[in-house]
């Protein structure tokens, strides 16, 4: 710090040191009780600037170590800030402690991320493998075949678990909120998959009611099409999945007579690469389609539960916002 740039700063300090001094000078001067000598009162002044002028270039230095002592803080890296001497470095010393940690807690968001991200594609990889190398050999021995379309709609889906993993932090800069028809949607994603319920001759019930809802026609329809899958997952050939809709609470409840989910299972069944026991006995569950159908319906300003009771039902509920204007919160 140079004494120049100290001078600077502290310029409305000397101002109002001087004219201090130059009023005192008049006042001494103009009254008679006084009774003070012209020697007297230039002594005064003199010995006042100097004082003065002592703690001032003082404070300089002062100033002038402190300020190399976070000089080379920021050089070093030291770890700790220099020691405050006043207040005011307190102040500032606990300002830069709270902006440090909120940018530590950033980075380690940011990391643990990257991390998630990187361990989803290494599984994702694993996981990917299975259904090519199994389409590969069904090209090989068969012309056409039913388990060829079962493993090629396995890959597709991985594919689309891997999208929407990687749009998951940045969502808001993709999406298109918009009025949708559910039952039209619902019935577009039931003919998609209408392969899969006919070669496990499962029966789909679903009641004609219009229920208009704001949301993204993309993402519901991922959101949909991972709980109907799930569902299709765990249902025993000749079951029954029935979808309801319901437009006094705005909720889209989807129930199958599957397998059910164990009641120690329940609470988790939302985590990241959580398979659960049923996970762990279908070898390919990966544990990711619910936890991506509910960080997407969270997104969305929705609202995703399960309950489930087992061997005789599960049943999933999407309830979506009462209020338009929560889709511009995210």
């Amino acid at each position: 710090m140079k004494f120049k740039h100290y001078l600077s700063d502290q310029k409305w300090l000397l101002v109002t040191a001087f004219f201090i001094l130059i009023i005192i000078s008049v006042v001494v001067s103009v009254d008679p009780a006084l009774h003070v000598s012209l020697d007297s009162l230039l002594y005064l002044i003199s010995l006042s600037t100097i004082m003065f002028a002592v703690y001032f270039i003082g404070y300089y230095f002062q100033k002038k170590y402190q300020m190399k002592k976070w000089y080379q803080f920021a050089i070093d890296n030291l770890g700790s800030f220099p020691e405050a001497n006043t207040y005011e470095q307190q102040v500032y010393v606990q300002t830069l402690n709270r902006l440090s940690e909120t940018y530590l807690k950033q980075i380690q968001m940011s990391n643990e991320a990257a991390k998630e991200q990187l361990e989803f594609m290494t599984q994702w990889f694993h996981e990917i493998k299975t259904p090519i190398a199994v389409s590969r050999l069904l090209l090989e021995t068969e012309v056409e075949s039913p388990s060829l379309q079962e493993e090629m709609n396995r890959i597709e889906n991985y594919v689309e678990q891997a999208l929407y993993f990687s749009r998951l932090h940045d969502f808001n800069k993709d999406y298109l909120i918009q009025e949708i028809d559910l039952e039209k949607l619902i019935k577009e994603i039931i003919i998609a998959e209408s392969k899969t319920f006919i070669s496990k001759k499962i029966k789909v019930e679903m009641p004609k009611i219009n229920i208009p809802i704001l949301s993204d026609k993309k993402a519901l329809t991922y959101i949909i099409r991972q709980l109907l899958l799930n569902s299709l997952k765990y249902t025993k050939e000749y079951g029954l999945i029935s979808l309801s809709l319901h437009p006094e609470t705005k909720q889209l409840v989807l129930r199958d007579n599957g397998i059910g989910i164990p009641a120690e299972d329940l609470p988790r069944v939302f985590e990241k690469g959580y398979t659960g026991k049923n996970g762990r006995n279908h070898q390919r569950s990966t544990g990711m389609g619910l936890y991506l159908a509910k960080k997407t319906a969270e997104k969305l300003g929705h609202d995703l539960s399960i309950s489930s009771k087992m061997g005789v039902y599960t049943e999933v509920i999407v309830t979506f916002s009462e209020r338009d204007d929560s889709y511009f919160k995210m």
